[in-house]
């Protein structure tokens, strides 16, 4: 056998103790949903919202094919990630999370799971993009939310693989595998985020999600203006727009201000960068923002706050138009 299928059906093996089938029954209807997941830890199951939901009678069938009962404990309508707790603890140690920024473009990857119902399916490809943003509608005409840290990645994703692992030659969960999208690639979510988002439902029965009020692009400030002004670095976000009423109006951000940190980290690349900070604290937290003005570096506190009509949004509310790839936030 040649080395890179070696290396492929090592890292299979590697991942494949921790990928469960799940099988949902909604009481009421008794509509039958099958998908995939992946073990976060001995307790709980990372899936998709497109297969359970609270109140559902659910099966998780290990990969020993044992069938253990579970119930839904949360749902993110953000991201359609569903956590799992099961009745008894699971034997099995959970696979290795990817790291933020460990998915560079090029990177060799596997989704895994129970596509078309089959058992152990694999498809390969490669990272297309990473730390990608694409804009959701809230449906009914309501604007449109930010989804952020997912990858586009030409590794097919069928019904029944979605919720299932993205992994890499390392047998490392890299991703969570979405939807397929459009251009012969398919969405799948940062594990990083993934596992943060997971962690907050069982911790505090909710994902932080916060929205900025402003949005900009990213800029380059020439060397001899860091030098000049004694800058923390080179590159920030230039705010092009303050929405009246918005987290940024109440900071004090003004158009035109750089945004060079947030919360002490720097370079601010985009304005995903920055939720990505702010979704790592509580809502009510007030989050340090550093800013360029007319020369001077100023401090603002930007609050942590939930995105507008988050908790409206449903698995059927996309119906207006499909994700997109820019909107202003």
């Amino acid at each position: 056998m040649d080395a890179f299928s070696s290396a492929l059906i090592a890292a299979l093996d590697k991942v494949r103790p921790a990928v469960v089938h799940v099988y949902a029954v909604t009481p009421r209807t008794g509509q039958i949903a099958l998908g995939t997941g992946v073990i976060l830890d001995h307790y709980h199951v990372i899936t998709t919202a497109q297969v359970v939901a609270p109140g559902d009678e659910i099966t998780v069938k290990t990969a020993d094919g044992k069938r253990r009962r579970a119930e839904c404990v949360g749902l993110d309508p953000l991201y359609f990630l569903a956590i799992l707790r099961l009745e008894e603890r699971l034997p099995v140690d959970p696979p290795t999370f990817a790291p933020d920024g460990t998915t560079p473009v090029g990177l060799f990857v596997v989704a895994v799971g129970y596509a078309l119902g089959m058992e152990h399916t694999a498809t390969h490809g490669i990272i297309s993009s990473s730390d990608r943003t694409v804009y959701r509608p809230k449906g009914r005409g309501r604007g449109n939310v930010p989804v952020d840290g997912l990858l586009l990645t030409s590794a097919a994703i069928h019904p029944g693989n979605t919720g299932g692992p993205l992994v890499d030659l390392e047998g490392r969960v890299v991703g969570i595998n979405g939807i397929p999208w459009q251009g012969g690639v398919s969405l799948a979510l940062q594990a990083a985020v993934a596992a943060r988002v997971a962690s907050q439902i069982i911790d505090h029965g909710y994902a932080v999600h916060p929205w900025l009020g402003f949005s900009g692009e990213p800029d380059v400030i020439d060397d001899i203006w860091v030098e000049m002004l004694n800058l923390p670095g080179n590159r920030g976000l230039v705010v092009q727009h303050v929405q009246p009423d918005g987290p940024g109006q109440r900071a004090g951000v003004e158009e035109m201000d750089m945004v060079m940190a947030v919360d002490g980290r720097q370079p601010v690349t985009s304005s995903g960068m920055i939720r990505k900070v702010l979704s790592s604290h509580r809502y009510g937290d007030r989050v340090p923002l550093t800013v360029l003005r007319q020369g001077e570096l100023i401090e603002l506190y930007l609050p942590v706050e939930e995105v507008p009509g988050l908790q409206t949004i449903g698995l059927g509310d996309d119906e207006e138009s499909p994700l997109r790839e820019d909107d202003d936030d």
